[in-house]
């Protein structure tokens, strides 16, 4: 598939209201894909909301648990590839923010978002270094960056190098962050000639504000589309041959090896 349709969700759950934001969560699913999206970006933590209470811990569940069997269950009826962060118990007295890629055949892809924001480190265990997430879809090969980890060139340069064509950002990103977030979502997308996809909490939400701006990115880092506020979602065509347009136009994986070699 080298044309279709993406669709980055703009989404605020309520802290711990796992049943009804997984409602809601469906809906905005369901109106995506009647719009014609095949793939769909939905915001950190969607489910239980963004919040890094004690309580997070009992709301969440070992993998696919109930939201990975919902999001399972909808790409396999609505033929749709879904990318999301939620807060996954890993049985072992952990707690891991991890990224996961669902297609028509489950969940295809799955990893702990490593470089943990604030005071996520005292909910959230990290993921190891060489973590990531990243896995050939019906859409191609898409990776992910969970939030914070976006503002890190070295995540989404190690995706692209590892044949990603896509990354999906699901955010929960604050507002007085919102001049890094409009830099980093453009510059992540040219200086990797990929698309990006990035999906935002938007709103106040126990004391935390979150900037929105929501937006899909051409691999020449034009925006295609942003939703600056609200709760809705913002679609765009992506085309997979524009991704090797741009990085012929501008060959930065091709020339790393250029620069990318240690200093004697």
């Amino acid at each position: 598939m080298s044309s279709f349709f993406a669709t980055a969700v703009q989404f605020t759950g309520e802290p711990l209201g796992t049943a009804d934001n997984t409602e809601r969560l469906e809906h905005h699913i369901r109106r995506s894909a009647s719009d014609g999206a095949s793939l769909i970006v939905l915001p950190e933590l969607c489910d239980t909301g963004y919040t890094l209470v004690p309580e997070l811990f009992r709301a969440s569940h070992p993998l696919p648990g109930p939201t990975g069997e919902l999001l399972s269950s909808l790409t396999g009826e609505l033929d749709v590839t879904i990318v999301t962060a939620i807060a996954v118990d890993t049985g072992r007295g952990e707690l891991r923010n991890t990224g996961l890629i669902v297609t028509p055949d489950g969940i295809v892809a799955t990893g702990s978002k490593r470089a943990l924001w604030g005071g996520e480190g005292e909910v959230f265990t990290p993921g190891n270094p060489n973590e990531q997430v990243i896995a050939d879809t019906p859409v191609g090969r898409v990776g992910v960056a969970i939030c914070y980890e976006a503002g890190f060139p070295e995540v989404v340069r190690r995706l692209a190098l590892d044949g990603a064509r896509i990354i999906a950002v699901p955010a929960a990103f604050g507002a007085p962050r919102l001049h890094a977030w409009l830099l980093l979502t453009r510059s992540r997308a040219l200086e990797n000639g990929c698309y990006l996809v990035a999906a935002n909490n938007f709103g106040e939400v126990d004391g935390r504000r979150f900037c929105g701006h929501s937006t899909i990115v051409d691999p020449h880092g034009e925006r295609s589309a942003v939703l600056a506020e609200g709760q809705g979602h913002v679609t765009a065509r992506l085309d997979l041959d524009v991704v090797d347009q741009a990085r012929r136009a501008i060959p930065y994986l091709h020339d790393l090896c250029r620069v990318d070699t240690p200093a004697h």
